[in-house]
């Protein structure tokens, strides 16, 4: 009964009630169903006497003596529930009913339907015993049904139960109708009969064959004396019967063999064994030697070690038996008692009393306390994972295996293994369970599959064809062929099954390459190149998608195995000592070690995946190895010399076996099970990538390209020749590198790939720029005076031509790739000057507060420049860096910290500035609104040029023997990566199609201007080039031509005399002529012209008196100018012309005068192309259209139409009519004089053009004769 206290509390509450009450009104008793099994009733107060009745709840039954209740499945379950026991009597009846089944533990009994229901109802469980059925994964009970034995172990020929159930019974399966059954039950392919290899191993397949044997065998091959068959002179005396009559292994004579290092010399002389097998309990040699003078062995800590070294259980020590051969364990201080205080055991022993330990431990420093033995560490008990436990251990086994009966052993689960080889030119399967062997395909005789792998998932397997030089693949269930890809060389082929990719080594070219899985053979290459460079002729190749890595050997001067990320990332060397010739390896991601096969050395190594634990076996058996495989407990080998397919325990390399023995030569070997291609999330299916995308160590994926195409961003491929590069600008020779080209290794002797553009008839190249977009190159040479156009043809032609004049030598240039136009600096002057990309129009840009500029940069989208200016010595105007529109407005000076800026170069879409400095040494930007400033490298020491984009940073420094280092590195990032250059470089520039990109307000047609068209933040701003002024804000007109004596208005539209210069008058509309004049006393000039603004300073009204000029000049377009460029000269200051206010471009909702800012225009350049013509004679124009022109004593006089007056007939006569007759003469001369008037004017206009229309035409050809001289050569 359970006690009161452990009764819920509404419970105890209600019996509380019930006592209290008086005994005549006794209601119902109340029962107390509890969630315990047991439920009893409590009992009631001493003084009461009466018996209460007892009540069960539903599924309960009471006790016979009614003090209790219990639960109906504790009724005859063998236990007395009851205190009478009447629980457990009269049971033999409940059992006795039809459909109750009898617990083996006792009289319980259940109902027959929850027999073998999956949950135990009997105490001892026996219900559920004998209830097994088979399934796939447990189709045998073996061992007392507590070892259960899945399908594919049935029958194969290896016991997997103690008792062997599992090989009993066995019926051997009937093979199919393309199949031969040999005499003992394996089944080989119909096409292997007779074909004088013995695949079955009761050699059936080759006898009663209808062939004739050979009468000669070929090279290489002896005839079995008796039995007649051909077989290798390398089979002879292998310790493996292959004549029939057994006389290739008789009469054998072993010779004298010279053991290597890694070996031991058995006493024979004609036989070596590993070293390692030396003393390790086993006979290896034929005749024992190797476990001879072997060193005792050292007893456990629960052994005593006799005289004889042998080991004795300490149990039998001192037990009054002679146990040691010598009987040194008994006798001595046997009868002293075991007082010592051992932590474990204490025994007596001839010696005296000695401490000692249980198995799984030992005897620590003190001899007292026993510490564990870390069985997993020392001795490497289990064939994959090892649990190490106090004083023991244990054995488990990955997913997709079982331990075996020895509990050490890991045996896979699933189908059966098989062991695919290339022979020749066959592809052949082999059961490693049935021994079935079959071929799944035979490709051209004349054609050798080198290399193997397979995919699991697609069914495929792919062959890599020797002489083909092309890798191909089968369907394992249909047998459909393909191609994958064509013209390669490989060496070794493997399938990534996560990342759907294959990669193959190419020994000849140095590479590592990949390319899709499912990828068609279209005629153009899909793949690859994973590494290059400094490989040594990698050969074999081995992948681990789950982590990413990939393991290949190199077999070239220095042998080596390294490790790098699938991808090419994290590259190291893993072994590089104690290798010959590593021609095979594979990876057992079991025990994660790497297995390799020397060739050289006749040995198969393998170490940790770290490169530790190396560990080698040098068998008499490997001759010349070619592949190797792993799998379980063994290793396996394709052996070249005698064309055999061996196998041995991959930790001892003993239990050798041979698995295929045939004429054919066999190459590369797989094992296939879906153990060894674990599926797992593959990385690269939401990535995206354009192309290919191969797996890292970051369990990630990268985007990769194939050949001939690089990563424009993170995903999409573009042709190498649309990706970003720069340009090494040499005296004579300008040099592409393309970015992506540029290896990460310090130190480059050469220059990685690269094109060259020579350049003939140039002296000395000063500056370039490129337009990617029209493959455009405009340079600049030291001594030409031009600058050039080269257009890079896709022929591969080169064609230059001269385009736009300069007066000195280049010493930087910007082209604005939208417009076209022609931004430069020269070193005659400090301006800024600007041309049309045909040269035809020029003009200076900027030229106030300039003293001596050497580097401009644009930004087309932005239609921003800047430039630095390094200022004048011994003056307040120190370096600077400045920034304006590329219309020359909106000036402002960025930074006034630096020394020697070079390399100016826009960043971040335009919105920041990168430069380097020179002096300095380092490399710097900032935004363009003058914030954010950063250092972004120092300590670049000799840096000369400087050049930034795509996310990266290139700078040169000189060396002493005349060549430049070029250095590169990711921007903002501390790499020092290098490579030289035997010339010295004087520019420095990158390029990108991507970066070419967008639009400004001149990109298209010129933005409607008739000449320059200068972009600006706002659209654009037309100017006009020198002997032109601006009409309607775009158009250029040509300006009036003034004869001498006669001076031009600045805007060009009138002529005016001497005498009227400076005379008080504004006789020019744009008052020009009377600039720069001395009055006697200042007083404003009267104006002639209504329209012209009054200048400041003078009032309206004011009569002038007897001017003078401070100087008088003729307007002529002038050249030949010349302006020194030393240190420390200032160059002189221009003035500027009135200013003119262009219309708003294209359509916008700002008004004119809130739009545009007034831009000050400079004035005419020397240099400036487009010029007027040659001075005319006096014509129409001088008297304003409105007369006839006549010179007397070189004077101007004109000859006024009715109704002009004045020197040029400027005036309009205002005439009043007095009478009717008066008005109708007037009007009848009038319209007489205008015709004769029109007649004259008609002609002289039509002669005058004629004349101005061949004087431009020859002006215009007489200096562009030498702008389009041009050349074309072709690109070497």
């Amino acid at each position: 009964m359970e006690p009161v206290s452990t009764v819920e509390e509404a419970n105890i509450q209600k019996v509380v009630a019930f006592l209290a009450m008086p005994l005549e009104t006794v209601p119902e008793p109340v029962t107390l169903p509890t969630p315990a099994a047991r439920t009893t009733v409590l009992p009631v107060a001493k003084e009461t006497t009466a018996v209460l009745p007892l009540s069960c709840p539903r599924t309960w039954i009471p006790c016979r003596d009614g003090s209790e209740c219990i639960a109906h499945e504790y009724l005859c379950d063998g236990e007395r529930d009851c205190k009478d026991g009447s629980d457990e009597e009269d049971c033999s009846q409940l059992c006795d009913t039809p459909g109750a089944f009898k617990c083996l533990s006792g009289n319980k009994c259940i109902e027959e339907k929850n027999h073998c229901d999956g949950v135990q109802q009997c105490p001892d469980g026996s219900d559920e015993l004998g209830c097994w059925k088979p399934t796939q994964d447990c189709a045998l009970r073996c061992d007392g049904n507590m070892r259960c034995i899945p399908e594919s172990w049935l029958c194969d020929g290896n016991p997997d139960c103690l008792d062997e159930a599992d090989e009993q019974g066995c019926v051997h399966e009937e093979c199919s109708k393309s199949e031969f059954q040999c005499k003992s039950g394996q089944c080989i392919s119909y096409s292997l009969r007779c074909d004088g290899d013995n695949d079955c191993k009761d050699h059936s397949d080759e006898e009663d064959c209808a062939v004739p044997k050979p009468l000669l065998c070929r090279l290489g091959e002896v005839k079995c004396p008796r039995s007649g068959e051909c077989v290798l002179k390398d089979w002879l005396c292998d310790e493996d019967i292959d004549c029939k009559d057994g006389t290739d292994e008789q009469d054998c004579e072993h010779e004298k063999l010279h053991c290597s290092a890694m070996q031991w010399s058995c006493s024979s002389g004609d036989q070596c064994v590993p070293d390692i097998w030396r003393c390790d309990g086993e006979r290896d040699c034929r005749d024992g030697s190797d476990e001879t003078g072997c060193e005792p062995r050292k007893c456990q800590s629960h052994e005593f070690q006799c005289g004889t070294h042998d080991c004795l259980n300490y149990t039998l020590v001192c037990n009054g038996k002679k146990d040691c051969t010598d009987g040194s364990d008994e006798g001595g201080k046997c009868l002293s008692p075991c007082g010592k205080p051992c932590s474990q055991i204490c025994y007596q022993s001839p010696d005296g009393p000695r401490c000692a330990c249980q198995r799984g431990f030992k005897l620590s420093s003190n001899r007292v306390s026993c510490t564990d033995i870390n069985e997993c560490k020392e001795q490497e008990p289990c064939s994959q994972t090892c649990v190490n436990t106090n004083g023991t251990y244990s054995c488990a086994c990955h997913p997709g295996y079982l331990l075996e009966p020895d509990a050490h052993t890991c045996k896979v689960t699933g189908s059966e293994p098989t062991l695919l080889v290339a022979i020749q030119s066959e592809l052949l399967l082999y059961g490693l369970r049935s021994l079935k062997e079959d071929v799944l395909t035979t490709t051209d005789k004349n054609l050798i599959i080198f290399s193997i792998d397979y995919d699991l998932v697609e069914q495929k397997v792919f062959w890599m064809d020797l002489n083909a030089e092309s890798i191909k693949w089968i369907t394992m269930n249909t047998k459909k062929k393909g191609t994958l890809v064509k013209g390669i060389k490989s060496d070794c082929i493997a399938v990534d099954w996560i990342g759907r990719n294959l990669y193959w080594t190419d020994g000849t070219a140095g590479e590592l390459l990949a390319t899709c899985l499912n990828a068609t053979w279209r005629g153009n290459p899909e793949y690859t190149v994973v590494l290059d460079g400094d490989l040594d002729q990698p050969r074999s190749l081995a992948l681990q998608p789950l982590q990413g890595l990939m393991y290949w050997s190199e077999i070239g001067d220095k042998p080596q195995i390294e490790q790098a990320g699938m991808d090419g990332s994290n590259r190291k060397v893993l072994i590089d000592e104690g290798l010959g010739w590593p021609t095979g390896i594979a990876l057992d991601l079991l025990s994660w070690k790497i297995f390799w096969s020397d060739d050289k050395l006749h040995c198969i190594g393998s170490a940790n995946l770290d490169g530790t634990g190396i560990k080698v076996f040098q068998l008499s058996q490997i001759k010349s190895p070619f592949s190797v495989a792993v799998f379980e407990d063994g290793t396996y080998w394709s052996e070249m010399k005698t064309r055999t397919v061996q196998k041995v325990d991959k930790k001892t390399g003993k239990n050798r076996t041979v698995l295929i023995k045939r004429h054919g030569q066999p190459y590369g070997l797989k094992i296939m099970h879906e153990v060894l291609q674990p599926m797992a999330s593959n990385p690269c299916r939401e990535l995206g990538c354009s192309h290919l995308c191969l797996l890292n160590p970051n369990h990630k994926g990268s985007c990769r390209c194939p050949i001939g195409e690089v990563l424009a961003d993170e995903k999409n491929c573009i042709p190498l020749k649309d990706s970003a590069f720069m340009f090494l600008v040499a005296p004579t020779v300008i040099t592409q590198v393309y970015l992506k080209k540029l290896s990460p290794a310090a130190g480059g002797e050469t220059l990685p790939e690269h094109r060259v553009f020579p350049l003939t008839n140039v002296d000395y190249l000063t500056a370039i720029d490129y337009s990617v977009r029209d493959k455009s190159l405009y340079f600049a040479d030291r001594e030409d005076g031009y600058i050039r156009l080269l257009r890079i043809k896709d022929s591969g032609k080169l064609s230059w031509k001269r385009v736009v004049p300069v007066g000195g030598t280049v010493v930087s240039l910007a082209l604005d790739w939208l417009s076209g136009n022609i931004y430069w600096i020269d070193s005659r002057n400090p301006d800024i000057r600007v041309a049309t990309s045909n040269g035809r129009y020029a003009l200076v840009l900027i030229s106030e507060k300039l003293y001596h500029t050497v580097s401009v940069v644009l930004h087309p989208p932005t239609s921003m420049m800047c430039f630095a200016d390094l200022g004048m010595e011994n003056h307040s105007a120190g370096p600077k860096i400045e920034c304006a529109s590329m219309d020359g407005s909106r000036r402002k000076v960025l930074w006034r910290k630096s020394q020697m800026p070079v390399g100016l170069t826009f960043g971040d879409f335009g919105t920041r500035l990168y430069w380097a400095d020179h002096m300095k040494g380092v490399v710097e930007s900032i935004q363009l609104d003058g914030s954010r400033f950063r250092l972004i490298r120092g300590g670049l020491h000799g840096l000369t040029l400087f050049a930034a984009g795509e996310g990266m940073m290139v700078w040169t420094t000189p060396t002493r023997n005349g060549s430049t280092r070029v250095w590169h590195s990711k921007l903002e990032l501390m790499e020092n990566w290098w490579f030289q250059v035997d010339q010295k470089i004087v520019d420095l520039k990158i390029y990108s199609k991507f970066t070419q990109q967008g639009s400004n307000g001149c990109s298209e047609n010129n933005g409607g201007c008739s000449q320059l068209c200068l972009p600006n933040h706002q659209g654009r701003v037309c100017k006009c080039t020198v002997g032109y002024h601006l009409e309607d804000g775009t158009e250029c007109t040509r300006a009036v031509t003034c004869p001498e004596p006669l001076e031009a208005c600045k805007d060009g539209l009138k002529c005016f005399t001497r005498e009227q210069a400076c005379d008080g008058h504004n006789d020019c509309l744009d008052g020009s002529d009377e600039l720069a004049c001395n009055y006697l006393d200042r007083k404003k000039p009267r104006s002639t012209t209504a329209p012209t603004p009054a200048k400041p300073g003078f009032r309206k009204e004011e009569e002038v008196v007897a001017p003078t000029r401070v100087q008088t000049t003729t307007k002529r377009p002038i050249t030949g100018t010349q302006y020194p460029h030393p240190k420390g000269t200032k160059y002189p200051r221009r003035k500027t012309p009135a200013i003119q206010t262009p219309p708003p471009y294209r359509e916008s909702r700002t008004t004119v005068s809130n739009m545009w800012e007034y831009t000050e225009e400079p004035s005419p350049s020397p240099e400036s192309v487009e010029s007027g013509p040659e001075p005319q004679p006096c014509s129409s124009e001088t008297c304003n259209m409105r007369g006839d022109c006549t010179i007397e004593e070189d004077r101007v006089k004109c000859s006024c139409m009715l109704g002009y007056s004045g020197d040029y007939c400027e005036k309009t006569e205002v005439t009043s009519t007095t009478g009717p007759i008066i008005l109708g003469i007037a009007v009848v001369l009038l319209v007489v004089m205008a015709m004769v008037g029109a007649f004259v004017y008609m002609r002289r206009q039509h002669t005058r053009k004629r004349t101005s229309s061949t004087a431009s035409s020859r002006t215009l050809t007489s200096y562009h004769k030498d702008s389009d001289l041009g050349e074309e050569e072709n690109l070497t």
